[in-house]
């Protein structure tokens, strides 16, 4: 019964469709715009560790396996090869899962990958106490190289909702105009559950998602990064429905408004006085921003 209610969640999947259209932000970057696209890179990849980590149950210790297998749900790139290892002969846990994407990986909806994420597990997370990491290797998303390592850990108390904390630390590089960038996030993150953690639907999925951290740029001087108002994360909706990130440096504040419960592809960035709408889709501001006025180069006046 267990194995097959694995099976059903397992088949549901990830819903991709937030991330087609991922753009080359060459022209000169933004930390707006970055920050998007940091969301989408972490989402994106956030699918096929879900799938991974239950479809990891299923399957034998030593295994390698690659194409459309249903028990890693129907968003899982069938050119990805998964393994799995047991540490221990004939018990579950500790295990080792690798998701391989080789020198190019498209997945069904266009977000190219390549390179290796490796998760260690000590027990499944759905019990209190669980924890895994996660380790990108020679990884790249869309333009941008990615390295990444959490660790993740059920933190849920009993009889409470359920609580995931996760720490990380993400690096992205990015060749703007000529020049390489490369962008540091320190995080802390934590998403309480008000439904779907224990169901095969995505669509039911809700959780609100809080943490606080620091952004580098090519290691000048630390930008504070927080979620000042809780993210609502709705999966149902193909973007977070509500909540404000904020970044800062010295006397300088730039906000992200991800608006107050609508399902839409729109947040709304302020700062110094100014709002500017960002496309949630493409990852951009919309025609006419003056991008090479406030990008990730000035020392003031960035957005």
């Amino acid at each position: 019964m267990i194995t097959g209610f694995l099976l059903t969640l397992l088949i549901a999947g990830c819903n991709n469709s937030a991330f087609t259209d991922l753009e080359d932000l060459s022209d000169a970057v933004t930390i707006a715009e970055d920050e998007v696209f940091a969301l989408k890179a972490a989402e994106a990849t956030d699918c096929d560790v879900s799938s991974a980590r239950f479809a990891g149950h299923m399957l034998s210790g030593n295994m390698k396996i690659s194409g459309p297998h249903l028990f890693f749900g129907r968003s899982f790139p069938d050119c990805a090869v998964l393994s799995v290892a047991h540490e221990i002969e004939g018990q579950e846990f500790p295990k080792t899962i690798t998701i391989d994407y080789g020198e190019g990986c498209t997945g069904s909806k266009g977000l190219e990958k390549t390179g290796i994420i490796t998760l260690h597990m000590t027990d499944t997370i759905l019990n209190t106490g669980a924890e895994y990491t996660v380790t990108f290797e020679d990884m790249t998303m869309g333009n941008r190289t990615i390295e990444k390592t959490a660790n993740v850990f059920n933190e849920t108390v009993d009889n409470g909702p359920t609580v995931i904390r996760s720490e990380y630390v993400m690096t992205s590089t990015v060749v703007s105009e000529g020049t390489t960038l490369v962008m540091v996030r320190e995080f802390n993150e934590t998403r309480i559950w008000e439904s779907g953690f224990l169901t095969p639907e995505i669509e039911d999925d809700v959780f609100w998602k809080s943490g606080s951290g620091s952004l580098t740029i090519n290691d000048e001087p630390k930008f504070d990064r927080n979620i000042v108002e809780d993210l609502l994360i709705d999966r149902s909706c193909d973007y977070p429905k509500q909540g404000i990130i904020q970044i800062s440096r010295g006397d300088e504040t730039m906000t992200i408004d991800y608006g107050d419960g609508e399902c839409d592809n729109l947040a709304l960035v302020t700062k110094d006085g100014e709002s500017e709408e960002i496309e949630l889709k493409s990852g951009k501001f919309r025609k006419g921003f003056q991008r090479h006025k406030r990008n990730t180069k000035q020392e003031k006046g960035w957005w």
